[in-house]
């Protein structure tokens, strides 16, 4: 019986490590065909894994919107232009 334990304690890494690569494999088949499973499995680790290029996505984001806000102030007509209906 204590060999079993021992032969357990040495093969139980990799068997977290096959079983690892299952729930993987099945995730990714699972995503493929859209199921909701997946896709919530996915969410659920994108609120707790940190994006390494987050903060360099929300610059680019803020530089995006200057810019068009720029563009529309600069093509915007002034309102004394506009007719007046008397």
């Amino acid at each position: 019986m204590e060999t079993l334990s021992v032969l357990y304690e040495i093969t139980k890494p990799w068997l977290m490590f096959i079983g690892f690569i299952y729930v993987c494999l099945k995730m990714i088949h699972l995503a493929k065909n859209r199921k909701a499973g997946a896709i919530a499995f996915g969410l659920f680790l994108q609120m707790f894994i940190p994006d390494p290029k987050a903060q360099i996505t929300i610059e680019a984001v803020v530089e995006r919107k200057q810019e068009v806000k720029k563009q529309q102030d600069g093509n915007a007509k002034p309102k004394d232009d506009l007719p007046i209906d008397k």
